[in-house]
């Protein structure tokens, strides 16, 4: 299955950890994304239900006659205390430990990194239980953009970290399942 996901357009909180926190979008921020990606042609449209991706979502939809299908295994990590800060507002040794090894150090009251791990997977698998699935475009969060990088393609997470996944970013993956393994390859990574 060829899969698109992108990245939603900016709420100008560069530098959040904005998990359930859901800011509105910048006025006038889906415009150059939508002109940027005018020409590429999905069936199907599925999206996190934080407003800030459903807008992003519509704004896509909207050209090619489609509905939105919100879908919660598409939400970004719940952040718990640290939803919402600003990096710099962090402490940064927690912060690090958190980058480092996020099943040992999760932030804090937040969703663990086990469950935001099999939620992805679960949403990937979903999708390749349907036989004959359109092509389909998720719009999400730059959390679960690189954990399907992590899940699909096997890049370790300090990898995914270190990719820039800026608002309005997309990606085009090959994701296969061999039994209940996920196979996937990077076709492009597209910034806004």
């Amino acid at each position: 299955m060829i899969l698109d996901l992108i990245r939603h357009a900016s709420t100008g909180r560069d530098g959040h950890l904005d998990g359930r926190t859901d800011p509105a979008l910048d006025e006038g921020s889906t415009d150059a994304l939508c002109a940027r990606y005018a020409a590429l042609g999905w069936e199907r449209v599925l999206s996190s239900p934080r407003q800030r991706a459903l807008a992003t979502a519509d704004a896509l939809a909207l050209p090619r006659g489609l509905a939105v299908i919100a879908d919660d295994e598409w939400e970004e990590l719940d952040f718990g205390d640290w939803d919402g800060l600003a990096l710099d507002a962090l402490p940064m040794q927690q912060l690090s430990a958190f980058h480092l090894d996020p099943h040992a150090n999760p932030p804090p009251h937040g969703e663990s990194w086990g469950h935001f791990e099999r939620r992805i997977v679960r949403g990937l698998h979903r999708l390749l239980d349907e036989p004959d699935a359109p092509s389909t475009l998720i719009v999400s969060h730059g959390g679960p953009l690189r954990m399907v990088l992590s899940q699909a393609c096997g890049m370790p997470m300090a990898m995914c970290w270190a990719l820039r996944i800026d608002h309005g970013t997309r990606l085009q993956l090959r994701v296969e399942r061999e039994g209940d393994r996920l196979w996937g390859e990077l076709l492009e990574l597209q910034q806004a």
